[in-house]
């Protein structure tokens, strides 16, 4: 016996087997994943998109309070990623709801009832914020299953993040130019006390010394006053324009000396502060983060070389940026100190000039009068000078600033995008094509049928003596000369079947299971035995389901069982066919309670009158399982074949038909392989070369074939309308 080895090695021709064996399953997956993806597809609602473009730049780059010259800054990435939020915050999103009325729309839409579920529901399925990398544009887009919804809302979100923007660096500015103005208010309220004052001064010295003194102060007026006049005066200008600078350098150190140092960063380019130092550390902390950034979206670990340096480089920076701004907030409080202390130095100097001038002219009424025209004239100057700094200020604030620019406006979308078709069925043919071929493989996997000649050889432990292709019929209705019983011949000359010296050869085809193509085997076995001149006999002892009658046509009784249940003589039983060399023995009517009378001891007294009459003896038995005709006539024959349907049965149910026929003490002389698909199954080809003897048949054969078919088929159908449904019980076992 040949050496079976268990295991099993699987080629790219197997699976391929695999496939045209399960083709069906998998188209009927495949058109049911991708028909139930596309009916779902046209059942989503359509959605449109829509985007604009905007540019955001930081406060105080198009203004400067305190500076006249912009400075360019590089890409913050934590400012953007700032902006992001901001457009997504409600103090921008609930205005254009408001302005739009979304709020019925979103809660028809999403079952939405509180401000906050709206507002939720709408940054999830509304609204998209994403950067243009290395630049300073923002992209807003919208959904919407109403494309002109979708560029409206979208427009109207990039109109509201302006006016946020405008009305916040409105707020800045207007914050920082409030001191001035204070202070203009103050040094107006201190020159109308002064003008108070020296009238009050006036009316007082007319009363004392009356015409005398007018005139006494117009020849002291500064047209002609004299030199040390006209030194206070200019002292008194220098000391008016010092205390406005002291008191502009100290309400800036003020404004900054509680500051935070992001705070004091953060502010001190807005006045004008930041020197080229502060402003290349500045630069370089920005690059150095937005390197950082990129290397953490590379997913590299924090243990990195890179990723090490890195941290250690922008560690280090941040260390001199905060030294940096520490220094230029003491350099603004130095600043201030200073002017503070020249004030001081110039008030010392004019009050020397004053006393001076009071040793030349010792007349308090006088002194005080010149003394009050000296401190309204200083007074006035400096309020002049804030009147003119508020106003450049105030004019400066006017001209138009950009924080936010729109660059591209929301346009109408008329192509949806979603639901994305393409996409969609792209994915749904590779998931039915996946599907399929997956559970085409499992349902291979759960089928233990026999499936090839290594599964016989295999499970079976034995050989493949015949494979029989699918759809044969009876060759009786093909003709002698039909393709077809090729797969025959080979199994007669594989099993050697002819006569022998003592008398026929007897040989049974049994299955584990009903329907898989015993009959049919073996009367074409007949046939092909009868065809080649071996004088043939064929015994139909399946009583329950028998069928050699109806394929040739004849009547079924008298027949076996008549012979069996006693009087008919064996010999009455035995009909001549229209099939040269064939005779034929039918099973016949057995009463259900004569079930089992086809003993041994019959089987064997059969077999020896029959044998020195016939060169072969074909027994057409019914299935081993469960069936004990079968049992005894596999006992007494020389040969037993066993028939096995291809990919019908568990391989169990062969496995154990075979070991019947053991048991039983047959001849077991291999297996028939029935019914094989060749056309899927190609692995058969080199094994059934009759079918390249089909190929080659002429023309007028394959039509005279046809023909033949056609006639039986209508011949068997005409047979069995008249015979009715007599042996509709023999159909249950």
């Amino acid at each position: 016996m040949l050496d079976h080895s268990d295991e099993v090695t699987l080629h790219f021709s197997d699976y391929w087997r695999i496939i045209k064996n399960r083709w069906p399953i998998i188209l009927t997956i495949f058109i049911l994943v991708v028909g139930t993806a596309w009916f779902y597809a046209k059942s989503l609602t359509k959605i449109y998109s829509s985007y604009v473009t905007v540019q955001v730049n930081k406060e105080g780059i198009d203004k400067k309070i305190f500076e006249a010259n912009p400075e360019n800054f590089g890409v913050d990435p934590l400012f953007l990623q700032t902006e992001f939020e901001i457009i997504k915050s409600k103090t921008v999103i609930y205005p254009v709801i408001e302005q739009l009325n979304l709020k019925k729309i979103i809660t028809e839409r999403f079952n939405a009832h509180t401000d906050d579920q709206i507002y939720r529901f709408f940054i999830s399925n509304y609204l998209g914020v994403q950067p243009f990398r290395n630049t300073k544009l923002i992209e807003i887009s919208v959904e919407s299953p109403d494309p002109n919804q979708a560029a409206e809302i979208a427009n109207a979100i990039a109109n509201q993040y302006e006016k946020y923007r405008i009305d916040r660096q409105q707020e800045g500015i207007n914050n920082a130019i409030a001191p001035f103005k204070e202070k203009v208010a103050e040094q107006e309220k201190i020159v109308s006390d002064l003008n108070d004052r020296v009238d009050e001064i006036r009316r007082e010295r007319v009363k004392k010394i009356g015409e005398i003194a007018v005139i006494r102060e117009g020849a002291m007026t500064p047209g002609n006053a004299s030199l040390l006049d006209m030194q206070i005066q200019t002292a008194e200008a220098k000391v008016a324009s010092a205390k406005t600078e002291a008191t502009i350098k100290i309400g800036l150190y003020e404004k900054i000396k509680d500051l935070s140092i992001p705070e004091l960063e953060n502010i001190l380019p807005a006045l004008g502060k930041e020197d080229q130092n502060l402003s290349t550390l500045r630069q370089t902390y920005l690059s150095t983060q937005s390197y950082l950034v990129s290397l953490q979206q590379q997913l590299l670990g924090e243990e990195h070389p890179k990723i090490r340096a890195a941290l250690a480089s922008l560690q280090k920076t941040r260390e001199q940026l905060d030294a940096a701004l520490q220094g230029a907030r003491e350099g603004i409080k130095t600043d201030a100190e200073i002017s503070q202390k020249t004030v001081v130095a110039m008030e010392a100097e004019l009050t020397l000039l004053k006393d001076q001038r009071r040793q030349i002219d010792p007349s308090d009424s006088l002194a005080e009068l010149e003394k009050a025209h000296r401190d309204l004239e200083s007074q006035q100057q400096i309020l002049n000078l804030l009147k003119a700094r508020y106003q450049q200020e105030t004019i400066d604030n006017q001209i138009k600033a950009y924080p936010v620019s729109i660059i591209n406006k929301a346009e109408v979308n008329p192509r949806p995008v979603k639901p994305m078709m393409i996409l969609r069925m792209l994915f749904a043919v590779a998931g039915g094509v996946f599907l399929g071929v997956a559970l085409a493989f499992f349902i291979e996997y759960l089928d233990t049928s026999i499936k090839s000649l290594d599964d016989v050889e295999r499970y079976l432990k034995t050989s493949v003596v015949g494979v029989i292709p699918d759809d044969i019929e009876p060759l009786v209705n093909e003709g002698a000369d039909s393709p077809n019983g090729e797969a025959y011949r080979i199994l007669r000359a594989k099993i050697d079947l002819k006569g022998k010296e003592d008398g026929a050869t007897t040989l049974t085809i049994v299955s584990g299971g009903p329907g898989e193509g015993k009959s049919t085997t073996i009367f074409n076995l007949a046939y092909v035995c009868a065809y080649s001149g071996i004088n043939t006999l064929l015994v139909d002892v399946d009583f329950r389901r028998h069928s050699l009658d109806k394929i040739l046509n004849v009547e079924s009784e008298p027949g076996l069982a008549d012979y069996l249940i006693g009087g008919v003589p064996l010999s009455d039983c035995i009909r001549s066919t229209e099939v040269p060399n064939m005779h034929i023995i039918t099973s016949g009517r057995l009463p259900s309670h004569c079930m089992g009378a086809l003993s041994p001891t019959k089987m064997a007294e059969i077999i020896a009158t029959l044998k020195p009459y016939y060169e072969v003896i074909l027994f057409d038995a019914p299935p081993i399982l469960g069936i004990s005709d079968a049992a005894v006539i596999v006992h007494e024959v020389d040969l037993t074949l066993l028939a096995v349907q291809h990919r019908r049965y568990p391989r169990h149910i062969s496995l154990r038909a075979k070991n019947a026929i053991i048991e039983m003490q047959g001849h077991f002389a291999g297996v028939v392989l029935n019914k094989v698909q060749l056309r899927s199954d190609d692995s058969y080809y080199y094994y059934t070369s009759y079918y390249g003897y089909e190929e080659g048949y002429d023309k007028a054969s394959q039509k005279k074939l046809k023909k033949a078919r056609k006639l039986a088929k209508q011949k068997k159908k005409s047979a069995a309308s008249s015979s009715g449904s007599t042996d509709s019980g023999a159909e249950q076992y």
